[in-house]
């Protein structure tokens, strides 16, 4: 099993939480829940500031289409594994094509209308071609059998710390050790996004003057 899978996990929450790996009053599904929600935490944040490297998602494993209702007005984003409508974060950006993708995409109020989990053409419009998407999708639930999807991997210590975090604070049981997560969490998240936002070497020069590396070069 590769280093940072969903056993991993468990075992370092047990571990950073002081819980024994059997016999424990919680059980191992209960853990993974405190986890799986934990992912979520640490998905929204990071998408709130490095989305780019969660846009590659497990679910669907190239770029994913939208799906038209309501007579090709609406086009939701699908739905995630409780069936539930998808709601996408981490600038969301819309394409007609995937040789639009990245340079053209459409332009909110103009080509279409955000309603969260969904966009709907204006002016009582309708589309009917195909519509791709690039977002991070919510994360399905991990477990014992489904792995988690946070990208890098070794970013995932920070579900752990998020969920050890949750648990200590539960009914305030363990206030040391919550302040404890909450700090290693912090200076972890700022670490990983500090990380992931100079990894790529043309990021720097299009955040600055918003040209690729190959143009910002000929100024």
């Amino acid at each position: 099993m590769a280093t940072f899978a969903s056993s991993d996990l468990l075992a370092l929450w047990n571990d950073y939480a002081g819980r024994p790996a059997s016999g424990d009053a919680i059980s191992d599904a209960n853990k993974y829940k405190r986890l799986a929600r934990a992912q979520d935490v640490v998905i929204e944040d990071l998408a709130a500031r490095v989305p780019n490297p969660q846009y590659s998602h497990a679910a669907y494993g190239s770029t994913p289409t939208m799906t038209a209702v309501t007579g090709n007005q609406v086009f939701t984003f699908g739905t995630d594994a409780n069936s539930d409508p998808s709601f996408p974060i981490g600038k969301v950006a819309i394409y007609t094509s995937l040789g639009a993708i990245p340079d053209a995409p459409w332009v909110e109020g103009v080509d279409y209308l955000w309603e969260g989990n969904q966009i709907r053409i204006p002016n009582n419009g309708t589309y009917g071609g195909t519509l791709y998407w690039r977002g991070v999708a919510p994360a399905e639930a991990l477990s014992s059998s489904v792995q988690p999807t946070l990208t890098p991997p070794p970013a995932r210590i920070l579900i752990v710390y998020e969920a050890v975090r949750a648990y200590a604070a539960e009914g305030n049981k363990n206030p040391e050790l919550s302040a404890q997560m909450a700090q290693e969490y912090g200076a972890a998240l700022a670490r990983w996004c500090l990380t992931l936002k100079t990894a790529n070497v043309n990021r720097g020069a299009r955040s600055i003057t918003g040209l690729r590396l190959a143009e910002a070069s000929n100024l």
